[in-house]
């Protein structure tokens, strides 16, 4: 199945953001992806995802396939009538700058009618040339998920689309070498934040930590673990409630530690240990772990720039 690359990765991240605006709820989600004629059973990101990752996983798959009719239905019918009429109003040029990348007309976009789940094949049919089949696009969410499911996680990701910083890390992701993809996000984190030489994080380092470099970092995670390790599973934990913000009941959650009552000196006191499973059999959000314990203390500084970029 051949790749069509409309959209590069800025406009997938710049499209993301202005798609934000129109996803408020789950259910929305689905309503979304019906309105464009895509089965919401059939999309594995559509729950357990922050807004963020389901509105750049779902155009990054449109977009990987070539899907131009259905991003520009994104574009004219979906969040161009929003912007303009929000307070987003000043972004809609940028949106525009799409549009016109995409060579929309959106005087004649129409929506779909989303049609059933065909029977899953090896190969997808072939069809006329010029036309888009709903059965390709359906094969894409059911067939080609489960094919893909035994060679990279869960989902499709092109290497030539990540940024050059990120391919290593996505080498070892998609091999499942867990430890040592922790040991490489640390590294990142500290050449971003400029401490490679400390191999330390302070608390105002991590507000070096740019959001967008975040986001990249655990998209690569979640991509490649299933939803089960990245700083947005930290984060979803970390605001749950059974943690409610509370450090103790974070790191004893996902693994890190855990909490000891000094009766002596009447202090709770915070015990840490090192991970030493590095599997989807340990708790869900471990990793990345190391680079808390490799010459930082600050897991508050870590998890709050995680909470601040709404990651």
């Amino acid at each position: 199945m051949s790749t069509q690359f409309l959209l590069d990765e800025d406009d997938i991240k710049e499209l993301a953001k202005l798609m934000l605006v129109m996803i408020e709820t789950q259910d929305s989600r689905k309503q979304l992806c019906r309105d464009l004629g895509i089965n919401p059973q059939e999309i594995s990101f559509i729950s357990g995802t922050s807004d963020d990752i389901f509105c750049t996983e779902l155009i990054d798959r449109l977009n990987q396939y070539g899907y131009k009719q259905d991003l520009c239905k994104l574009c004219c019918q979906k969040i161009f009538p929003i912007l303009n009429k929000s307070v987003y109003n000043h972004r809609i040029s940028n949106l525009k700058n799409i549009i016109e990348k995409l060579n929309c007309n959106c005087n004649q976009e129409h929506s779909p009618t989303p049609s059933p789940v065909p029977e899953v094949g090896i190969n997808p049919p072939l069809q006329p040339d010029g036309s888009k089949s709903q059965s390709k696009k359906l094969y894409w969410l059911t067939g080609g998920a489960i094919f893909l499911m035994g060679l990279a996680g869960f989902q499709i990701y092109n290497m030539e689309s990540v940024n050059p910083r990120y391919k290593g890390l996505e080498s070892l992701l998609s091999e499942r070498k867990w430890e040592d993809a922790d040991r490489k996000t640390a590294d990142i984190m500290w050449d971003l934040a400029s401490k490679s030489q400390e191999r330390s994080l302070k608390t105002e380092d991590y507000k070096k930590l740019s959001c967008d470099d975040l986001r990249n970092i655990d998209h690569l995670w979640t991509k490649y673990s299933n939803q089960h390790f990245g700083f947005s599973i930290q984060g979803r934990i970390w605001q749950s409630s059974d943690v409610n913000s509370d450090l103790g009941k974070f790191i004893s959650h996902v693994g890190w530690g855990r909490v000891e009552e000094n009766k002596e000196k009447g202090q709770v006191v915070f015990v840490f240990y090192p991970v030493t499973n590095f599997s989807l059999s340990a708790p869900s959000g471990t990793l990345p772990w190391v680079v808390n314990w490799v010459g930082s203390g600050d897991r508050q500084a870590y998890i709050s720039r995680i909470i601040d970029c709404g990651i």
